[in-house]
This record gives C-alpha cells, structure tokens and sequence, in this order.
C-alpha cells in the first residue's frame, strides 16, 4: 500500500457515503445523475452518516503482509523497501497490533531521508485517470509524516493520551501538510481533521472548543462527541430552551427561480431512462447554542418548493436534535 493507493481507498469510501446523500445541480448547465433504484431506497429520510474516524478494518492482505515481512519491525526502513516498511505500519494499526504499529510510525516521522521527508504531487486521485488538465483537478499532494502523524493521533487516542495525540495531530496539519485540488478528497480530510481535534479536545474536557469546531455540522451527521460536549456544557434544562430558541430562529431565503436534477434509471444498460427534476430550493440558518450556522438543505421531490415548515422538520428529525431533546 503506497500513499497513493492509501488516499485512492479513503477517496472511494468517501464518496461511496456521499452517494448516500440526494444532491441537486443549482442550474441547468450542471447535470448530476442519480440511479433511481438506489435513490428510491433513500428519499423516504434524510441519510445522516455516523461521525467517526477510528476503527480497525484489517483484511486478508494486511495478515498475508503481516506474515511475509513481519522481519522488518525491528529493523530500520531502507531507499529499496520504505514504501513496504510504511505498508506494514499501516497493517498492523488494521490488525490492532498498536505497539509495533507506533514503534515503526515513529520511525518514519523521526526520519530524516528525502523518501521519508519530501512531499509527492500526484496529478489525479482518480482511479485509472491519466487526463492531465489546466485546473488539476483531482490533484493532490501527499507526505508519508502526515499519514504517519494521524496514524500516532489515533493510536493516543485509543491510549487516551489527549496531549500526545493532539500535537501528532498539529504536526500532521502544519507541519507535515498534505493538500487536496478536488472536493471529495478535501472534505475526507477536513472531516478527518475535525473528527481527530474534537476527539483531543473532547479527551481534554475542552467542551468550548469541540462546540465551536463542529456544530457547524451537526445537522449532517450522526455525531456524538458534541452531544456529548453540549451535555457537558448546559442542563438538560438549558438545553431544551436553547433548542426552542433555535427552532425560533430559523431564517429562510427561498429561491423564486428553479433548480434541476437528472435521475436516472437502469444505469448502464440497454433500457436506461433519465428523468428530469425540477424544484425550488433556497437556504436556511439558524442560532444553535448562541452560534449562528447554515442549515443543510432537505431533500425535495419534483415540482415541490422548499419551505420554512421543511426547514423545521429537518432540524426536529436529526439525530442533534434527537439526542438531545431527551424524549427517547
């Protein structure tokens, strides 16, 4: 697994997630398709995906990697085989053999050879793209520290060593700093990096921090540090006034004009159908917790015009307001 590989994986899995999600083109000239098969299995709510960003999911090459080249953990990395000593780092986090796994990341960051200590342009995080353009799109950079300092961050996170892992963590973002040109990769990121201070934060008993850093977007996610970090912060009391408040001030700029989406049926075959959607959209904010933010939009079927009542259903089914409404 090399770093390319390694961002190419977390890039899919993101965007496996974001399938998950209805998404609408604000104009004509943008032309998004849907498979409607897929689409009708979701639009009855509102998807929400879990927040998190530690978990361990070895498979059957990191055991076959871990047999094969279990040799090198204690010896020092080489020009011929740095991209396999970085691998079998990466496989032993999977297989939750932490120590080893640390031992050989800290390797890595404490290196000083250019193959360790350089930054790498990849030219698309596209599998199979070999089309260069003006714009890059796709683009990124990437920097085997970086990758190694999150792998520490989450390896203290686990060892509930909040100090530790937060400077990996400002290491990894500042120091070490990797850079995405497309939207998916740089979203994966921001939300790796937000999942990853807020859990530093959480471990620190810094509830203001982890409450400024993510309600932003807490009506996208499934997300329970920051319920958490409000419980911390305000009586259940508190709490349920301040949800009033909120739902008070919902604010609404609802589009006049209309938007379009393409939905499309039997995707890839003989008897594909594509459908045009139209629909009014707009925007929504609301004052959660003394802090101003943008609402996400919900969901809208053909013909239908977005509304303020929407607005308000959407904020009363998320899994924020749920949890912490404490009716359930």
């Amino acid at each position: 697994m090399n770093l390319t590989t390694l961002n190419i994986k977390r890039v899919i899995f993101v965007c496996l997630l974001l399938n998950g999600q209805k998404t609408y083109a604000q104009d004509t000239s943008y032309k998004l398709t849907l498979d409607t098969s897929f689409y009708s299995t979701i639009s009855l709510g509102r998807f929400q995906p879990s927040f998190n960003y530690i978990y361990h999911s070895p498979d059957k090459k990191d055991e076959q990697r871990y047999k094969k080249y279990k040799s090198l953990i204690g010896q020092k990395p080489t020009l011929k085989n740095h991209e396999l000593y970085f691998s079998l780092a990466c496989s032993l986090w999977e297989l939750e053999k932490t120590a080893e796994a640390e031992k050989m990341f800290l390797t890595i960051i404490n290196s000083n050879e250019k193959y360790y200590a350089s930054t790498y342009y990849h030219s698309s995080d596209i599998p199979g793209e070999k089309t260069k353009n003006i714009y890059g799109y796709g683009s990124f950079t990437s920097n085997y520290k970086n990758y190694a300092a999150i792998y520490l961050t989450k390896i203290y996170l686990e060892q509930k060593q909040f100090d530790k892992a937060l400077q990996f963590l400002e290491d990894a973002v500042k120091k070490y700093k990797v850079t995405y040109n497309c939207g998916t990769g740089f979203n994966r990121q921001q939300d790796e990096y937000d999942f990853l201070y807020a859990s530093s934060y959480e471990g620190l008993n810094k509830h203001k921090e982890v409450i400024d850093l993510l309600l932003p977007s807490c009506l996208d996610r499934k997300d329970e540090i920051i319920i958490s970090a409000i419980k911390n912060t305000y009586s259940q009391e508190e709490i349920e006034e301040k949800l009033k408040e909120a739902e008070t001030s919902i604010k609404c700029s609802l589009d006049t004009f209309p938007s379009y989406a393409y939905q499309t049926s039997n995707y890839g075959t003989k008897n594909a159908k594509t459908d045009t959607i139209k629909y009014f959209s707009g925007m929504a904010t609301i004052t959660l917790f003394d802090r101003q933010i943008t609402m996400p939009v919900p969901n809208l079927e053909n013909g239908e015009h977005l509304t303020r009542e929407m607005f308000v259903k959407l904020f009363r089914e998320s899994d924020f307001y749920i949890k912490l409404k404490g009716d359930t």
